[in-house]
């Protein structure tokens, strides 16, 4: 870290933190076919890659998927769904609630499983080539007094669910998602300490596949490195 980073952040602090796979999309822009996380990219579903990636630099790992494909099953994590109310207002209202659902559920789950870890490191199905150093970068800028919420940026752009979340906010993003209506991730964060986490190479490690186009591309750069 530089001295300017640790200028602003002080003293570098990290702890455990359980992983959490937010499966839940709908994929509505890859087109007809499986659900987005199962497509295949080099015989593997794509949540495949992003497990394997993220496994190694969590204390635990955990899947949130509604829908639940067996594929999911033979990945040997834990698969979750959200919690039955939440689910219960997405049917009343016709709609998925948005990654906030989500990261509810894995704040949850890690309460529940591991109630001595205190965050959560969210991120998408949909992003297999996540920096295997993820973690570490993010740990170091876990910092006294910590942030609520610490999100990644490359460039211009903001990763809302790539983000290390302290699970002291579930009672408060429980109540936001049924009492208030609240969807949208940043709106919720930024009520609390926030603070980024900008990336410092370039925005490669992030592809975010949502098209077939986009499937493409990550086939192709997987073929490039074998």
């Amino acid at each position: 870290m530089s001295t300017k980073a640790l200028q602003k952040f002080g003293p570098v602090r990290s702890g455990a933190v359980v992983g959490v796979v937010l499966a839940g999309g709908e994929g509505r822009r890859m087109g007809p076919g499986a659900l987005k996380p199962l497509r295949l990219l080099a015989g593997r579903p794509m949540v495949a890659h992003v497990v394997d990636r993220l496994r190694p630099q969590v204390m635990d790992l955990v899947i949130v998927a509604n829908d639940p494909a067996p594929e999911f099953r033979g990945l040997g994590v834990p698969v979750i769904a959200d919690p039955p109310d939440i689910q219960e207002m997405a049917r009343r209202e016709g709609r998925r609630l948005g990654p906030l659902a989500g990261v509810l559920a894995g704040m949850e789950w890690a309460r529940d499983h591991h109630p001595h870890c205190g965050w959560i490191l969210t991120a998408p199905a949909d992003v297999p080539f996540l920096p295997l150093d993820l973690t570490v970068r993010l740990c170091g800028l876990m910092h006294v007094p910590e942030p609520d919420v610490l999100m990644v940026r490359h460039g211009k752009r903001r990763e809302h669910t790539l983000a290390i979340w302290s699970v002291k906010l579930a009672a408060d993003l429980r109540r936001a998602i049924l009492e208030e209506g609240m969807r949208r991730v940043e709106t919720f964060a930024q009520r609390y300490a926030f603070e980024e986490l900008v990336w410092p190479g370039n925005a490669a490690p992030f592809l975010n596949v949502n098209t077939p186009a986009e499937l493409s591309e990550a086939m192709r750069r997987l073929e490039r490195v074998r």
